[in-house]
């Protein structure tokens, strides 16, 4: 298979130079005397927020190339076996980040993070929709807000006291915007419009920030507090 020296992360949108020992690792598997060899990549993405892999296998005849040459001589070489008969690009399970799978997290907000995180490297129109829906139900179950449409539940966060913080809303409603729902022209199907990679994961990004911010910090936060509170009660009855 041919590597090239430029390549573009499924998960993240980030493009990379690859470097074979540092973000790309080649193996081949070969055996002369059954005249197959099996030639496998693993490209890792080197943006520190993501770091994500992908792997490819090919399967096919025993290339003329390999013969003579040490098993060290073979690895981080991109080769193109003939006879191909199987070819495949892997990608590993791309999921949200565990630590957000917290207890004070509503378990039902974490699965649709999960999933839209899941379909970003599939279809970047249905992780958008899943990180709408998980934004509708995050407000509701922060600010118990009565279920309505998402542009006005949104609407409704600057007027409660304390308001919640106007780069809070414009998020919210960057990610309300991304890939609307468009109605075609001659009927009443609506699609979901285009989206980029870049968009859907920023998106995500959003999500995440919030979840911490809403639900996750504030239980660490008190629990803290109590633990500190605890240590001041004990030292107080020694005395």
């Amino acid at each position: 298979m041919k590597i090239e020296s430029k390549h573009k992360c499924p998960y993240c949108g980030f493009t990379y130079k690859s470097e074979p020992g540092r973000n790309l690792f080649a193996h081949v598997l070969a055996e002369p005397e059954a005249n197959a060899a099996v030639h496998s990549v693993i490209r890792v993405c080197p943006h520190m927020e993501c770091g994500k892999a992908e792997i490819f296998v090919d399967a096919g005849t025993f290339p003329a190339a390999l013969r003579g040459k040490t098993e060290d001589e073979r690895q981080n070489i991109g080769y193109d076996l003939p006879g191909t008969h199987f070819r495949a690009r892997l990608l590993p399970p791309y999921g949200g980040k565990p630590e957000l799978k917290a207890q004070e997290v509503p378990e039902t907000i974490y699965r649709d993070y999960d999933e839209a995180c899941r379909l970003l490297p599939v279809s970047t129109g249905a992780s958008v929709t899943m990180a709408r829906r998980c934004v509708q139900k995050m407000i509701r179950a922060k600010f118990r807000l009565t279920p309505g449409k998402l542009q006005n539940e949104i609407s409704t966060l600057a007027k409660l006291s304390p308001p919640v913080r106007q780069e809070v809303i414009d998020a919210l409603v960057a990610v309300r915007k991304t890939g609307r729902l468009k109605a075609l022209p001659d009927d009443e199907i609506k699609i979901v419009g285009d989206v980029s990679h870049e968009a859907a994961a920023q998106a995500i990004s959003i999500i995440e920030i919030l979840i911490n911010d809403w639900f996750v910090a504030p239980a660490e936060h008190n629990d803290r507090l109590v633990a500190l509170q605890l240590i001041l009660n004990k030292k107080s009855s020694e005395k």
